[in-house]
This record gives structure tokens, sequence and C-alpha cells, in this order.
């Protein structure tokens, strides 16, 4: 019974995450008065709608003692909704409109991928009449340019009902046609946007259940509200920066592109090299030379500067002799495409021009890869500050369908977006003081777009504009010790400078994933194996007394790939088995996953734990730290041994869902040395990590 409530639990993370939300609002608005359920002097005005599109009538209860409570049909509001809306008002004079997060209702099947009544025992039936909740919809704060992309601000928000009655004043006659809701939320936004953009205030809890989870893919738009956001095109110069060193034959590629395949006709191109070889220098000139015999009156300058790599530096040199009132930041290893690419800068200029705009990102694409069936795969859609610092949304993932509202495929504020492909206007860069030499390789364009937020600007993905990234083919892939090391270093400078946006992202609800990177919006619900273990007390013991008491009988492999299924056929059926997936460090937070598998066995009961053995001081002492494995479901591990055992001489390995690992340490919690890893069972069994080739897998304490 318990193995099947925590596997439930694990499989639904939104309904666990929920049960805290309820049970908090429970606890602070269940006893309220009924007197101070309501803004003093106000009364909730509910107004259903079935479209963002439908008209608003004037409505005499519509008055400036009321707050007009928009609720879409065809769902539930919460209990505690009116009081939450009331409570913003009354706490915030200057509250305009209020508006927050929904989910969804569905069977577990649609919800959460449960097929079968597992659960009818405790409580949770599976069949298509049983309805539960999940597929929230966690929505940014203030976010101007997604809301003239799409009605993001979904089925529940308030207005002030005098502002409501001044709007209506004011449209009628406009156009002839009456004001939808789309209109009266969108005019409600520009006006915050041009005077006080704390007038529009997000509640990030949970207020509403839509019972079409069928709606959960389409993002509600309006030809009006996006026709009156197009912003002219101007026409003006946009000055094209390339940093590039050594890679005539990846640049020459990007130039080809470029200027085959894009149609805005008014641009410059600006190539900054700090330092490539005799010969590459000479294939770049080339280069430049026959492109520009080719297309008559292209302008490209070719800035050499021997010097180390700082891309920031690079990017300054290149803006300072930009003619261009725009400029375009671009890696030498994109690659514009034939037929998405021809109005990839329009799209981009469309945005880039608006005064309250910073700097301007485009989608980005990995290469098609063959294997994958030639699909494209994202690999930018923006930046995300998350808990463990600046990250790629949607990195990874097939670009197909809605993912997370629209996050791929309409325009989105964000906090940040990468250099490798950036749009800003040359008055707004030059204000910032370009990008800082400081950060040379790393966060650069993080440090910028932070800076353009504090000044009031909103940093914009446009999706529409969508290119190829040959990603780091120019200097390679940040995974040596060196590299990581400076990682880390540069975005612990990056917040001590911005330490008001340590783990907070106006544009990412608090609510999602904030510790591990993650690509898909999951709900951010904290299972004990999630959180930061306290080791118990290291014990110090004779090292040879450790190896000769569990002995070596099983041996932990880290990726359990062809070379170890070959061990396991040599060596016969082992009982334990057991895989080190991967070793992380982030901000001084090991992260340890894998799994642990009791074959032919049931694997709910039993207990094991993990050991972080010290190999001695060299006087036959050991440091042995002890932790507990906690669950963590892993249905791989469970569909890799559900066929185990031949109904003979073997029984079938059971419950194996929950039979992930994963352990979360402060390093600085241990005591220096090099560390390996080990399991060891309630039998007296201890596993020890090793490569296949009988490596041990160690962690280094310094």
């Amino acid at each position: 019974m318990q193995y099947l409530q925590e596997l439930f639990a694990q499989k639904t993370p939104y309904l666990q995450w929920l049960e805290q939300q309820e049970a908090e609002l429970d606890r602070q608005y269940g006893q309220m008065p009924e007197e101070k359920r309501t803004v003093p002097g106000k009364r909730i005005h509910r107004l259903p709608f079935s479209s963002c599109t439908d008209s608003i009538e004037n409505d005499a209860d519509i008055s400036e003692e009321t707050v007009c409570l928009f609720v879409k049909e065809g769902g539930t509001l919460s209990d505690y909704a009116e009081i939450m809306v009331s409570e913003v008002f009354s706490q915030n004079n200057e509250a305009v409109l209020v508006y927050a997060d929904e989910d969804y209702k569905g069977s577990l099947e649609t919800l959460y991928g449960i097929t079968d009544d597992t659960f009818a025992g405790i409580g949770y039936p599976c069949g298509s009449t049983a309805d539960y909740r999940g597929a929230p919809w966690f929505k940014p704060d203030f976010s101007p340019d997604t809301l003239a992309s799409f009605f993001y601000v979904g089925s529940i928000f308030a207005v002030r009902g005098d502002v409501v009655r001044r709007i209506l004043a004011a449209h009628h006659g406009r156009d002839g046609e009456p004001l939808s809701i789309y209109e009266l939320v969108y005019d409600i936004f520009m006006e915050a946007l041009r005077d006080k953009r704390n007038s529009v205030v997000h509640i990030p809890k949970v207020l509403y259940t839509n019972d079409n989870l069928g709606s959960a893919d389409k993002t509600e738009h309006a030809d009006k509200i996006r026709t009156s956001n197009a912003s002219a095109q101007s026409g003006d110069l946009v000055s094209v920066i390339i940093p590039s060193k050594d890679n005539a034959k990846v640049l020459e590629k990007c130039l080809s592109s470029l200027i085959k395949y894009t149609r805005y006709p008014n641009y410059e191109i600006i190539v900054v090299d700090n330092g490539s070889t005799s010969a590459q220098k000479m294939c770049i000139t080339g280069v430049i030379d026959a492109l520009q015999k080719e297309k008559a009156g292209l302008s490209i300058q070719y800035l050499y500067r021997e010097m180390a790599f700082n891309f920031s530096a690079m990017c300054n040199i290149g803006a300072q002799a930009a003619n261009g009132a725009y400029l375009l930041f671009l890696n030498d290893d994109i690659e514009v495409m034939e037929n998405e690419g021809t109005m990839w800068l329009e799209h981009m200029m469309r945005y880039a021009g608006k005064s309250h705009v910073g700097a301007v990102g485009a989608k980005l694409y990995y290469p098609p890869d063959k294997k994958d069936g030639g699909c494209y795969k994202i690999q930018h859609a923006g930046i995300t500050n998350m808990g463990i610092g600046p990250a790629h949304k949607l990195g990874g993932m097939a670009d197909e369908g809605c993912l997370y509202h629209g996050h791929n495929t309409q325009t989105y504020d964000m906090l940040a977006v990468t250099a490798a492909c950036m749009l800003i206007r040359r008055c707004v860069f030059d204000a910032a003081g370009g990008f800082d030499p400081s950060f040379p390789v790393a966060y650069n364009d993080v440090e910028l777009c932070f800076s353009l937020y504090q000044k009031g600007y909103f940093n914009v993905q446009v999706n529409d504009a969508v290119l190829i990234h040959h990603e780091s083919l120019s200097r390679g892939q940040d995974t040596s010790p060196e590299k990581v090391q400076r990682l880390a270093k540069d975005k612990r400078r990056l917040y001590e400078r911005y330490p008001e946006l340590r783990a907070k992202d106006p544009f990412y609800s608090p609510n999602l994933v904030q510790w591990k990177k993650d690509a898909a919006y999951h709900t951010g619900y904290l299972y004990a194996c999630d959180t930061v273990a306290k080791p118990q007390c290291p014990c110090d013991t004779d090292s040879g007394a450790v190896f000769q008491k569990y002995g070596f009988r099983n041996r932990l492999y880290q990726k359990w790939t062809a070379a170890g299924k070959l061990y396991d056929r040599l060596t016969g059926y082992r009982m334990l088995m057991a895989n080190i997936d991967s070793i992380e460090e982030d901000d001084g937070i090991v992260t340890i996953n894998g799994w642990f598998v009791r074959r032919s066995q049931d694997n709910a009961k039993g207990t094991a734990k993990i050991w972080l053995i010290n190999g001695g001081d060299g006087a036959g002492k050991s440091i042995v730290y002890s932790f507990g494995i906690l669950p963590k479901l892993r249905e791989d591990v469970a569909g890799l041994f559900a066929q185990d055992g031949n109904g003979s001489l073997r029984s079938a390995t059971k419950n194996a869902a929950l039979s992930g690992i994963q352990l979360r340490f402060q390093k600085d919690k241990l005591q220096s040395g090099n560390y390996q890893i080990g399991i060891v069972t309630d039998k007296k069994q201890l596993l020890c990590a090793a490569y296949p080739d009988k490596t041990p897998v160690s962690i280094k304490i310094p």
C-alpha cells in the first residue's frame, strides 16, 4: 500500500503541488470573516465570457464601486478566487487588472498517462469519467509583447469597474465596432506600459480549472490586436556583427546563407577577427571579396585584431565600426534557412523598433539529425533565469505542436535572449554600455539583458524568426574542468552584480522547476529525493575492513551499456544491479543520478544506502559518509526489468518503478578527499561504482 501511494505521488507531481497549495489557501483564507472577503466599499461583479473576442456591453452593474471579475465559461472558479482578487485591490491602490494561473480537468490517462486501475485500491480509479486536475498553466508576470501575440491572461482576470467604464466610453464610436475583451485588456496593458507597470498584477496561484483539456494547446489571438501592435518597417540600416576566428568554411556558410536567403534589403556586414592564422585570414578575405563581387552594393567590413578571445570586446569593436541604427550580433556558426529564413530579420525588426523593447532574439535550431528523421530540435527559444541560473528553454525538444502554451510558436517577453542572434537599437546598446568585457566567454548576453531589464526595457523572443545554430563549432563545448570552473565563477559574478535577480524571473513562474535543468516547463514540486540531503556523521574505520566485510561480489557500473551487459553475460545472473547515470555539480551542490534494482525480488521491500568512501589517509583509515536512498520514479528502469526471469528458476523482478537514485548534497559538508561511490544493502552487500573497465567512479572533494 505504501509503495502504491508513493508510486502514484511520483507519477502525479502536479496533484502533490496542488494539495500543498490548497492546504495553504485553506489555512490563509478558510477562516477569514465575511466582511474581510471583499474590497472595502466595492463589490465583485462576475462577467462570464466564452472567448476573448466577446464584446463588452454597457452594463448598469458596472460602476466605479465595482470590481469586474471575468470568468470563462466551461470551467470552475476556486472557492478563494474572489477573496484573493479582492485582497490585491485592497492592498494595492494602483492595481487596475489582476489575473491568475489555471489548470485543466481530465482523466488519469489523459493527464498523467496512467492507463489501468493499479491505484484504484488507494482511491484513484482510472476511468474516462474520473476527473482529476492537471496540465497547469503557470503564467508570466506583466508581459505586454506576449499579450500582443496571444491572450495569455487566460480564463480568469479582474478589472476595476471605473477603468472598464472609461475605456468603454473612449472606445465608443472609434471604429464602429464594439469593444472586445481582448481590446479592453490590451488597452490596459498599453496604459500600464506607458505609466505604471505594477498596475497589472499576476497572482501565481491556480484559481480556475478548465473543463476542456483539448483547448490547452490553443492560443487565442486576434488579428486586430496583432495589426495594431505591428510597428511600421523603417527600412533602417542594420549592422550585422559577426565575431570569428580561424573558421573560414563555417563563416563562408554563414555569410552565403545570410546574403542568399535574407529578404530585408538594408544591411551591412562587419566581421571581427581576433587573430586568425595567415592561411585562414587569406581564405576569409577571399570569401569576402567573392561575395562582394557576386552581390553589387554589398558592404562587408573585415576588422582584424590580434587579441585573446573575448566575445564581448569583439562585439563592441564591431559596434564602434557600425553605421547602422540597429545592431545584429550573429555567431559565425549561424545558418539562414532557405524557406523559413527569408523574413527572419523583418520579424525581429517589428519588435526592435519599439520604444519599450531592449534586445530581440530568434528561435534557433540544432542542425537536423538523420537519426531523428531529419526533424528540427530547438537549441534556443529564450533564456530563463532559473534557480540554478540562466538556461535555454525548450533546448533539445522537437519543434512540433504547441509547447507549453506557445513558447515555440508565439512571441514572448523574456528576461534574456542569446547573443548568438540578437538585434538591438544602437542607441539602446550604447546607453547600456555595450557588452561587458569582464565576461569574455559566458553570460555576456545575459548580463546585457539583465542590465536592459533593470533600465525598464523588455527583451523579446520572436519565434517567427528561425535560424540554424551549429552550436560552439568555433570554440567547443564547455566541458573541461577548467571551463566548468570558469563558468561557475562567471555565474557567481553575474549574481553579485544583480543579486535581486538570483533565482527570480518575472517571465518564468516560481511554481515551475527551479533547481535542475528543465526544458519542458514541469511543475516545481519537490519530492524527498529532490531536497539537499545531510549525510550521517562520518565514521572512521579500517579501509580494509570496509571492503572485506561487504566484499566485491557485485559491481555498480556507470553507464550500463553494451559493456555492462557483456559483463552480466560472462559472470552469470547478477542479483543486484545498479547504474550511475550522471554526477553533476552546480553552486556547490553535487547531484548523483542513477538506479538500483534487486533482481528476482520485490523491490518494494528492503533498504539500501549510498556510501561515499574515502580511500584512506595512508594509515589504513577510511571516511565513510552514509545517505539514505529515497524513492525516485524511473519508469525506464521498470520497463528494462519488466520481463526479467524465465518463469522457471527465476521469478520476475517486481516493483522496480521507484528504483531511481537521486542524491543531492553540499560538497562543503564533506571532508576533503577522493570518494568512491558505493551502495550498501540491508543484507550487508556492497556494490562499488566503476566504469566497465573497472576504473572506480569517484568524487573529488577539494
